[in-house]
């Protein structure tokens, strides 16, 4: 039997004014899961967290935490626990006391209180540090009390505003790495605001990716990377992002017969022999071609059928470590291939790219809308 819902939200809408901020709503959030909002600025997620939150009224709908209506609630009233992007920590307070003030208000008693900021501070690794102020700490010890005060009230659900943005890029690499051991460790409940793609692909159980208020997709990592709904998804998620060419197909006895322009007006033509023909149009049509970098590489695979070998010329090389980027001109666009990092090239150099065309995707091209 499956779970009821530890967060529903139906037909939410937020207005300001006549200026529509977040347009119908809805998601339904199973108990445990890791439920990331992820989109450019100014898309909606953090007003989105914070109408769950209670600290923004709602224009319409309704939210729903743990089976009861919380519409309309305080935000006292919600059983969730918020973590910010700026820590907001008490700084004449030591990191027990700021960890375990929640439960001080409460007037839990003080051997309870003080069994359960023992056992946050183990499980967060800050055991050393419970007497230390805020000023003593680094940015990554004070995110870790902010999470360990939400840790310790053990709320129906937490809630995640950017928390690790203000963290250099190593930090945030390992603190990542921490949400996610404390998310399996505790089972938590969690929503999680971030304009991260990568946080988002590496911590969420499912993904809802929104622009201009509007949900685009919502999907687990896997299904937001691998079949995106429509070409906005396909670009935002992804680094570097799905390469989107524009090129046409035509439907064949065989697959469908791609033409892809290339530079000095000569045409790449390859034979996608894994996609129904039947959703596209009849064509010749035009459409976006969808293809990651890792789909057009120089390391081709056994499966002939799928793998297909096209000569483009590089225009720029870009070594990376374990692999090396280079950039191609496909279908009006500068298009991103991912090669071996020992790969021997050299911009302006003509290079057998091998296309995976079991990966690829097919976009209308006024409507961005997948086919």
């Amino acid at each position: 039997m499956p779970e009821n819902p530890i967060l529903c939200i139906d037909k939410l809408q937020k207005t300001y004014g006549d200026a529509p901020i977040l347009k119908d709503i809805a998601i339904s959030m199973d108990p445990g899961e890791f439920l990331v909002l992820v989109g450019p600025s100014g898309c909606g997620k953090s007003t989105l967290l914070n109408c769950i939150s209670g600290l923004t009224d709602i224009s319409s709908g309704s939210i729903t935490i743990a089976g009861r209506d919380r519409t309309h609630a305080e935000p006292a009233d919600r059983d969730i626990a918020m973590v910010f992007q700026s820590y907001a920590l008490f700084p004449n307070m030591s990191v027990e006391r700021n960890i375990g003030f929640g439960l001080e208000v409460r007037k839990v008693p003080e051997p309870e209180k003080k069994s359960k900021v023992a056992d946050v501070a183990k499980l967060l690794k800050i055991e050393h540090l419970l007497q230390r102020k805020p000023a003593e700490l680094s940015g990554g010890q004070r995110q870790r009390v902010a999470m360990g005060r939400a840790l310790v009230r053990d709320p129906e659900l937490f809630l995640f505003d950017e928390p690790l943005s203000n963290l250099d890029a190593k930090l945030r690499v390992s603190m990542r790495t921490e949400i996610k051991r404390i998310h399996q460790t505790t089972g938590a409940s969690i929503v999680y605001v971030t304009h991260d793609q990568i946080e988002a692909m590496t911590l969420a159980t499912r993904i809802v990716v929104m622009k201009d208020g509007v949900i685009q997709q919502i999907g687990t990592p896997n299904e937001i990377y691998n079949r995106p709904v429509n070409a906005f998804v396909a670009d935002f998620m992804g680094a570097p992002s799905m390469n989107l060419m524009k090129g046409t197909a035509t439907r064949q006895a065989d697959g469908i017969r791609l033409e892809i322009p290339a530079p000095q007006g000569s045409t790449i033509e390859l034979t996608d022999h894994d996609t129904d023909p039947d959703r596209l149009p009849a064509g010749p049509a035009e459409v976006l071609i969808g293809l990651r970098p890792e789909a057009m590489t120089d390391r081709a695979r056994a499966d002939g059928r799928s793998v297909q070998v096209a000569d483009c010329v590089l225009d720029v090389v870009e070594p990376a470590g374990a692999d090396t980027y280079a950039v191609v001109h496909l279908g009006g666009t500068e298009a991103i291939v991912r090669l071996s990092a020992d790969a021997p090239v050299a911009a302006g150099q003509m290079t057998p790219i091998a296309f995976d065309l079991s990966r690829i995707s097919y976009f209308d091209v006024s409507s961005g809308t997948r086919l």
